[in-house]
């Protein structure tokens, strides 16, 4: 059983998610990506260390937070979560730089009941007016939680890396071009980015191409379109990647958008 129902409002997402043998492989979203373990629990690595949120248990992710997840016990999996970008995220908290959780899982019944209700309020389709409400209510209970971090070494060169695959996602990963430009040698590239990002850069850049797919299907691009701009090499590539990262396919999600006009 599985079920994956996105619901878009103006520049942020909603989630509403049911499954039971369904994994997520290891990947990360641009959006902070705020969620509530409704029934089950949801299991997950993050930076290492195993995470298991039972029911009512908050899930944080920053931008470019590394995890996979899974149903961690025999039961089904039901939660909900909201994709929020930085810039929103920015606006209404105040807070110039990303905000880095203290705590993966926290357990608040008055942020729990937000979310819940934001995701449901998007859903149906309920005024602006309440939504704002519950966003700005779910960004300021949320960004409280803040946890500092230091540079790592050759985040930088990590960081350049990363705006030369954003800027070329049509194209395939030239590794030698981006080793030659951070100046590093290419072995010594992959563990750095891999140390810091969590993540090969080639796995990394893949992730990034989907995220980068279903941005062009919210905006209503032809599925083949979004696979050429993309640069996947045919459609059950774009399919499978797709469905690795949010439960269902390209062809599926694009399906839900143009209902959802």
């Amino acid at each position: 059983m599985r079920e994956f129902n996105y619901t878009k409002h103006e520049d942020m997402t909603v989630l509403s998610a049911r499954f039971d043998e369904f994994e997520y492989k290891k990947h990360s979203h641009e959006e902070y990506a705020i969620g509530v373990t409704l029934t089950g629990i949801q299991q997950y690595r993050l930076n290492d260390e195993l995470c298991r949120s039972k029911s009512g248990g908050i899930m944080l992710f920053h931008p470019e937070q590394i995890h996979d997840g899974c149903s961690g016990d025999k039961t089904d999996l039901e939660y909900v979560m909201a994709y929020i970008p930085r810039k929103l995220f920015e606006e209404v908290s105040g807070k110039k730089d990303v905000v880095r959780f203290s705590s993966p899982i926290v357990y608040d019944r008055k942020l729990a009941l937000d979310i819940i209700n934001l995701t449901r309020s998007i859903e149906s389709g309920h005024g602006d007016l309440l939504t704002a409400e519950l966003i700005m209510s779910v960004i300021n209970r949320a960004a409280n939680a803040e946890e500092s971090m230091r540079m790592p070494r050759n985040y930088t060169a990590v960081r350049r890396a990363v705006e030369m695959m954003n800027d070329n996602l049509d194209t395939p990963l030239k590794l030698d071009e981006i080793c030659s430009e951070v100046q590093l040698s290419k072995f010594h590239f992959i563990r750095q980015f891999k140390d810091i990002k969590g993540l090969s850069p080639y796995q990394y850049f893949l992730n990034r191409r989907t995220e980068h797919a279903k941005r062009l299907l919210d905006e209503n691009d032809d599925i083949y379109t979004v696979m050429l701009k993309c640069g996947f090499y045919d459609l059950s590539h774009l399919n499978r990647q797709f469905k690795s990262v949010y439960g269902l396919t390209a062809n599926a999600y694009s399906h839900l958008v143009r209902k959802s006009r």
